[in-house]
């Protein structure tokens, strides 16, 4: 059967694993669909290739032998708009939690079916190009996201910004899309990181709440709809 799809422009993907086998494997699969994929061993060597060419995915083994692979999750988030999918033997509930908390939008547990993680790999990228606005800005009030540079800030000389995410971009322009409706936990992880770990919204949710309030950011508030899910609106 031919496992060759339509992918955007042969998306590119970087695996971060330290056992060459798997490694291999996964290129050779890879590079069957249609992706463009470059090897990490480690974390060294990952940074070298994302800062030559920013990837569109990366793979990511929290088993590695030198760095954690959960504080690498933590370090592409800020680094980067590529989407994560860790793949690991860890599966406790914990790490999973761990692992959708430090940004990544999927978590798939070894062994898996390579058929699986195609579809995944394909769900992610879908979500990540097609459920976005395409302008690059998004205004509410005196407020404006800037997607690219992953910053929302409020009108003034100068004016008053924080610093997001990816994930949290994608969140914050879903809601802002939505303004004074309200946006169902589901529909954000449909958008999102179709996670059934329901906790990890909340956390993404709960982190952006706190960056405003910490720069004073009190007129735009993230309301939470008991058994629901958010709406954003602003305060006079």
């Amino acid at each position: 059967m031919d496992t060759r799809e339509n992918t955007d422009d042969q998306a590119s993907i970087i695996v971060v694993d330290d056992d060459p086998r798997m490694a291999r494997m996964l290129q050779r699969n890879l590079n069957a669909a249609g992706y463009q994929v470059s090897l990490a061993p480690n974390g060294r060597e990952l940074r070298n290739a994302y800062r030559h060419r920013q990837p569109d995915l990366v793979l990511l083994d929290l088993n590695l032998e030198v760095e954690d692979g959960i504080d690498l999750a933590v370090e592409l988030v800020a680094a980067t708009s590529a989407a994560i999918i860790i793949i690991t033997g860890r599966d406790e509930l914990n790490d999973r939690i761990k692992g959708l908390d430090a940004g990544a939008d999927d978590y798939i547990i070894k062994p898996f079916v390579i058929d699986e993680l195609l579809a995944r790999i394909r769900a992610v990228l879908r979500r990540r190009s097609l459920e976005l606005p395409q302008t690059n800005q998004l205004e509410l009030g005196p407020f404006c996201l800037d997607r690219t540079a992953r910053t929302f800030c409020r009108a003034g000389s100068p004016p008053t910004c924080i610093t997001l995410t990816e994930t949290e971009v994608r969140i914050l322009s879903i809601l802002i899309l939505h303004h004074g409706r309200v946006v169902s936990r589901e529909q954000l992880m449909s958008r999102e990181i179709k996670s059934p770990v329901d906790r990890s919204i909340d956390v993404h949710i709960g982190n952006i709440r706190r960056k405003l309030k910490q720069s004073k950011l009190n007129d735009i508030v993230i309301w939470p709809v008991r058994g629901f899910g958010y709406r954003v609106r602003l305060e006079p």
